[in-house]
């Protein structure tokens, strides 16, 4: 096994203990038994894993440091997030460094990414919601490290969470259309977002349930995060498809879906509506302009660094999983 794939965690599995074991052996602790401990450097020998670095960063000394781990693929719709987290971090005087888990290959897989947190001694992480949240977590929680996750409501010992109330919102949009008699919505659902989308889709199922309309499996399609990859696909699809609302979980989503359905002849908003979501730059520079669902991109970023700053200097928290506020910016896209 090559020693850049051999993580702290194969050497607990391999020695039979937790790793509190391994890391209480590794700092050379006193309380572990001695037949214990032989376990674990005969494990550590066998898989030949090193180590030093990860001992120093198991140290309890704080650095004013704080981790933040996020999907590239998400960069492009959270930049004023990541501008926000910049600012309170040095608001705060505390230190920011950033990680990202797309495209990063066999040899930097999450296990990695979270090893490379625990050398650098970060005193908290910022986690943003992604397809690998719950493993991630897991990951996080082994070494007790205080937690914000944005994107995700999630409130346990080590971990607080800024989120959109993404079922609320999905049942809202969803029951006006409908109330107004537009009852074909599909909804462009991206493999990777900021706002847990699958409450979103609940609550469009519980707005359709509610106007005693069924909710079938083809108004939530699976599609890629890339406008490049969107648009042909989209130009094909309207090619056969004509729906009276679109949703989408990006506002480049959006843009691809307002290009392909004109490339079709399909006219928006008389046509087919489409409402995008963030609120971004994009929406601006759509035409025409998209209607969106704002959400405090910037705010969230500094907030979550605020009260993850809390967690770590033990100061009282008033709530745990704050849900930020949202508002439908209506444009040239809808009615």
């Amino acid at each position: 096994m090559e020693n850049k794939k051999v993580t702290i965690y194969d050497v607990a599995e391999e020695a039979g203990v937790s790793l509190a074991t391994v890391s209480r052996v590794i700092n050379g602790a006193q309380v572990v038994k001695e037949s214990t401990r032989q376990k674990v450097l005969e494990a550590i020998d066998k898989l030949d894993f090193k180590p030093n670095q990860i001992a120093r960063g198991l140290a309890t000394s704080k650095t004013t440091t704080i981790a933040v781990i996020f999907p590239q693929s998400l960069f492009g719709h959270v930049k004023d997030m990541v501008g926000g987290i910049g600012d309170a971090g040095r608001l705060l005087d505390y230190n920011i460094l950033m990680y990202t888990t797309d495209d990063i290959g066999d040899g930097n897989s999450i296990e990695t990414i979270i090893e490379k947190v625990i050398k650098t001694r970060a005193d908290g992480i910022l986690l943003f919601y992604n397809e690998q949240i719950k493993e991630e977590l897991e990951l996080i929680h082994k070494y007790n490290i205080p937690t914000v996750v944005i994107g995700y409501r999630i409130d346990d010992a080590m971990t607080c969470s800024i989120y959109l109330d993404a079922r609320e919102v999905g049942y809202s949009i969803t029951k006006d259309y409908l109330d107004k008699g537009k009852t074909d919505i599909v909804f462009m659902k991206p493999r990777q977002n900021l706002v847990d989308l699958d409450q979103f889709v609940k609550g469009m199922e519980e707005a359709y349930k509610e106007a005693g309309i069924p909710f079938a499996d083809d108004r939530v399609l699976s599609v890629s995060s890339h406008y490049e990859k969107n648009l042909p696909e989209f130009v094909y699809y309207f090619k056969k498809h004509r729906h009276q609302v679109v949703f989408t979980g990006y506002d480049k989503q959006a843009v691809a879906v307002v290009n392909a359905a004109q490339d079709n002849g399909i006219k928006i908003p008389d046509d087919m509506e489409v409402v995008g979501m963030m609120d971004t730059s994009y929406a601006i520079m759509c035409r025409p302009a998209l209607t969106s669902i704002h959400l405090p991109i910037y705010d969230m970023g500094a907030m979550a660094v605020r009260l993850l700053t809390k967690m770590l200097n033990n100061e009282p928290i008033e709530e745990r999983q704050v849900s930020v506020v949202n508002m439908l910016i209506k444009r040239q896209t809808t009615n």
